[in-house]
């Protein structure tokens, strides 16, 4: 290919975007398509031209894989992730499309026992070192969460991160990778979210203004960390178009 490297961006709700993630990937001369699939006939990938992308990255969504049958966009996204595994194309699923990736290279979703909401911590598996794009996170790292079901890893799935059993990062093959987490969420769309969904947040138990003074001191270093993140994914990218 000697076109520009282009990804293909799939976001499922308007208030989660690629956000702090978006820049490193323009910076590194990545153009970026964004589907919004609640314009599911407007924009709509073609399958037969999905060769044109050098990358995809499917966002968070409150919708669910259980939820598959009521939205017909979730089987079209379906497909585009076994593309992507099929042809090796770098992948990135966060949150919501950590979970479809899990369930597309044939792993069980369900609904976790105990949801996760707002800051945690995740622990990176040694596994995760070495990892090309993951291994950017470190040993642990702050998480910001919102999330009600979780999977069971597929076969050629490797385990990169997890918080109290809890599966919070992984890779499939060798170029599909997928945090539980949001670490595409600043501080602006954190806040935006403490608020939107603030009962939510209540019936989990969140301690609000704990979370919003949490968001507040770890802005700077979140930030930093999604920088690392995309321009780690970017790297990926560039890589597989160049071949």
């Amino acid at each position: 290919m000697s076109t520009r490297p282009k990804i293909l961006v799939i976001v499922h709700n308007i208030d989660d975007n690629l956000n702090e993630m978006a820049n490193p990937i323009a910076e590194a001369g990545i153009l970026m398509d964004t589907w919004d699939v609640q314009n599911d006939g407007d924009g709509r990938p073609d399958l037969e031209r999905l060769g044109q992308y050098s990358g995809i990255i499917s966002l968070g969504a409150h919708a669910g894989v259980l939820e598959e049958a009521q939205h017909p966009w979730m089987s079209h996204e379906r497909k585009i992730m076994k593309w992507a595994l099929d042809t090796e194309t770098p992948l990135l699923g966060l949150c919501f499309g950590s979970q479809l990736l899990a369930s597309a290279a044939g792993g069980r979703v369900y609904k976790a026992a105990k949801g996760e909401f707002a800051w945690t911590k995740v622990d990176m598996l040694p596994e995760a070192a070495s990892d090309p794009v993951l291994g950017v996170l470190g040993k642990t790292t702050d998480a910001f969460h919102f999330h009600y079901d979780t999977f069971d890893l597929p076969e050629n799935a490797v385990r990169l991160g997890e918080s109290n059993g809890t599966i919070e990062a992984f890779r499939v093959g060798s170029s599909a990778w997928a945090t539980q987490f949001h670490p595409e969420v600043g501080l602006s769309q954190q806040l935006a979210w403490l608020s939107t969904y603030r009962r939510a947040f209540v019936r989990e138990g969140i301690d609000l203004d704990a979370q919003i003074t949490k968001s507040h001191e770890l802005a700077a270093s979140y930030r930093r960390q999604a920088w690392a993140l995309s321009g780690a994914f970017a790297k990926q990218v560039l890589a597989f178009h160049k071949k």
